[in-house]
């Protein structure tokens, strides 16, 4: 049985179209947007389907605890680089995600509270001794191509949201 873990997700509001990068649909990122606006378009992708996106843009892009399943920085960076490409100029980037040293393991179940009061499980588990998920790295690639606007770190927990950059002229 995996520690426990309670994200508040209520005062969390993203608008427009969002592009959900996940492992799984859990329908977290759908509910958290839907009681922002009466229609919502959420696409989901996962990181072996990317073709869909072709030339869409979108308002905002999330990633809910799937960057610790990626082996090394310089992939994480190739993702991160690549959905920005994807995102409106001053698109917003959500992450949430664990802090994963080398050699360690996670085993978790996550308890998220939505907007609406209903709890949605997600269970993470990363065996994977040689992947690492730490805040300051992903904190880092993201500075490469967007403002952080806003960081929290709980328990083994991190959240980031960041603004793309504007494109210089």
């Amino acid at each position: 049985m995996g520690k426990k873990i309670l994200i508040n997700l209520n005062n969390v509001h993203i608008e427009g179209d969002i592009l959900d990068v996940s492992r799984e649909n859990s329908g977290i990122i759908y509910n958290i947007s839907k009681d922002a606006e009466e229609e919502v378009s959420v696409d989901y992708v996962d990181l072996d389907s990317r073709k869909i996106l072709n030339r869409r843009t979108y308002d905002a892009c999330t990633f809910f605890f799937n960057l610790n399943n990626i082996l090394g920085g310089r992939k994480k960076e190739s993702l991160i680089k690549e959905i920005c490409g994807y995102l409106k100029e001053e698109g917003v980037i959500y992450i949430w995600d664990i802090n994963k040293e080398r050699g360690g393991f996670c085993d978790y179940n996550v308890n998220a509270v939505l907007p609406n009061g209903s709890v949605k499980e997600v269970v993470l588990k990363n065996y994977n001794p040689l992947i690492t998920c730490k805040f300051e790295e992903i904190k880092k690639i993201l500075e490469k191509y967007s403002e952080i606007e806003e960081t929290k770190l709980w328990e083994d927990i991190f959240f980031i949201k960041a603004v793309k950059k504007k494109k210089l002229t």
